[in-house]
């Protein structure tokens, strides 16, 4: 009989820790309910290549085959050089770069009113066009 080695969660919980100091899930910043991933899915390999914080969910995806082995790993280093930080844009942002480009390209208010009135009365337009359509089919 093949002696099977010993899990040693604790060894690679320490590992994993000073490896990969910035806390989360690496691929989306999670920090609740953060498990230690095996990425060779051997949990006596405590090798720090083979080790990747991952949520639960993401722990679930990669272990039935939705994220390779490379993605995950390029993903951990991604986030250990950003140190944690989210680096995506975020839609808050949208609202005043849009003021922006519209500034930039000389693109007033009046522009923007009268593509409102225009968005409202083809809006407009499609509602009664579709109340049309409903009164047809009660008919």
């Amino acid at each position: 009989m093949v002696m099977q080695p010993k899990r040693q969660q604790i060894e690679a919980r320490r590992i994993a820790k000073l490896a990969y100091p910035y806390p989360g899930c690496c691929l989306c910043g999670q920090t609740v309910g953060i498990e230690l991933a095996h990425l060779d899915h051997n949990s006596a390999n405590n090798d720090r290549d083979n080790l990747a914080w991952l949520c639960r969910h993401h722990h679930w995806m990669f272990d039935i085959g939705l994220f390779s082995i490379k993605a995950v790993k390029l993903q951990r280093d991604y986030w250990q050089i950003a140190r944690g930080k989210r680096t995506n844009a975020y839609m808050k942002d949208a609202g005043r770069k849009a003021a922006l480009t519209r500034a930039e390209k000389g693109i007033g208010r009046e522009m923007a009113l009268k593509a409102v009135a225009t968005r409202r009365a083809h809006s407009r337009a499609a509602s009664q066009v579709a109340a049309r359509n409903d009164e047809g089919q009660q008919n």
